[in-house]
């Protein structure tokens, strides 16, 4: 049997080698540029998010002369945009109006606030912050519903700011009450209300002393009763936060 011919060796295979050195030496040096490149627009991004979270308005600083964690701090407490950034604990009705809208604006997107159709609005008696009921509790119900209490939070945190009294309203509309367990929209709307107090005191930690739950049922009604959009505007739950000068 002939013996097979002796394979010709392939002297070039030292290129293969050199041709991988020479793509990672590449990418070592495209790496070392990319991070020693500073990206000023993508750094000024970055401070004015930062300063908008914290409510530090919109003013630059160059980055050269970014703030320290103190600057941070001072600034966040004593508010670049003119309003008070914390409870106008002496402030007017208005001025405790103004600073609970912005307040909830802050914590809660637009779509959020359509579906609670929330409204802040001042009288004689203090603040009320309306919600409409179906938000809260299922149609007939008092027991809330659990993707509620995110805003329960919110609005908890809120009214742990002040020490004034709170008095939590709960309306309905003058469609008399189908349900085995309420027996009129009385008991209905007394109890949605003791809901939300007794949440808050649990929940929140808010001082029961502070606190109180009234039924209006269908007696102060913000519409007519004569369509089912007026009705579910009529169905709600106020929180009102009294004046100053409330006992």
């Amino acid at each position: 049997m002939r013996r097979s011919r002796e394979e010709h060796e392939n002297h070039e295979r030292w290129l293969v080698s050199y041709a991988d050195f020479i793509t990672l030496l590449f990418a070592f040096f495209v790496v070392m540029y990319a991070t020693s490149t500073n990206n000023i627009d993508k750094q000024k991004e970055f401070e004015n998010s930062v300063r908008v979270n914290l409510k530090l308005g919109a003013a630059e600083k160059p980055v050269s002369a970014a703030p320290n964690a103190g600057e941070i701090i001072a600034e966040y407490i004593q508010g670049k945009d003119g309003g008070p950034e914390s409870f106008p604990q002496k402030g007017s009705k208005a001025e405790v109006a103004d600073y609970v809208s912005r307040y909830l604006s802050k914590q809660m997107d637009a779509t959020t606030k359509n579906e609670l159709n929330l409204e802040v609005r001042h009288d004689t008696v203090g603040v009320h912050v309306s919600l409409a009921a179906s938000s809260v509790f299922p149609e007939g119900e008092y027991k809330m519903k659990r993707a509620s209490l995110k805003v329960l939070n919110q609005i908890g945190e809120l009214l742990s700011q002040t020490n004034r009294k709170i008095i939590i309203e709960g309306h309905t509309d003058n469609q008399p009450i189908k349900s085995q367990t309420v027996a009129s929209n009385w008991e209905l709307a007394s109890l949605r209300a003791t809901s939300v107090v007794r949440y808050l005191i649990k929940y929140q930690n808010i001082d029961p002393k502070r606190l109180a739950a009234i039924s209006y049922a269908d007696q102060k009604p913000i519409a007519p009763n004569d369509t089912p959009e007026n009705r579910a505007k009529n169905r709600r739950i106020e929180i009102l936060i009294a004046a100053d000068n409330a006992k």
